[in-house]
């Protein structure tokens, strides 16, 4: 039954944060906004838990730990300059050919 109201929780937030982004975007704010920036990695970070929580046989505890890890890492990421992030999504998504 808590699995149910974190899964529940979680796609509401992403669903939210989501439409904070997109409105956002939609009235010109700038992409580097803090706003734009938290709601990305909001939206985001809940998709991840909105998955691993519908999943059968996980413990809870470390969805919730795996979720906060993905957040981290979101933001961590998205508040480096351009250049530094451009740089670590050409290595995750690319492979380091620099």
């Amino acid at each position: 039954m808590v699995r149910y109201w974190v899964f529940m929780g979680a796609s509401w937030m992403g669903f939210a944060s989501s439409m904070v982004m997109t409105l956002s975007l939609l009235v010109r704010m700038p992409v580097d906004s803090r706003n734009v920036r938290w709601s990305f990695a909001v939206a985001y970070s809940t998709l991840v838990l909105t998955f691993i929580v519908s999943q059968p046989r996980t413990h809870l505890s470390l969805d919730i730990l795996v979720w906060v890890a993905v957040l981290a890492f979101l933001w961590f990421t998205i508040s480096l300059r351009p250049e530094r992030r451009a740089k670590i999504a050409q290595a995750i998504c690319c492979g380091h050919n620099s």
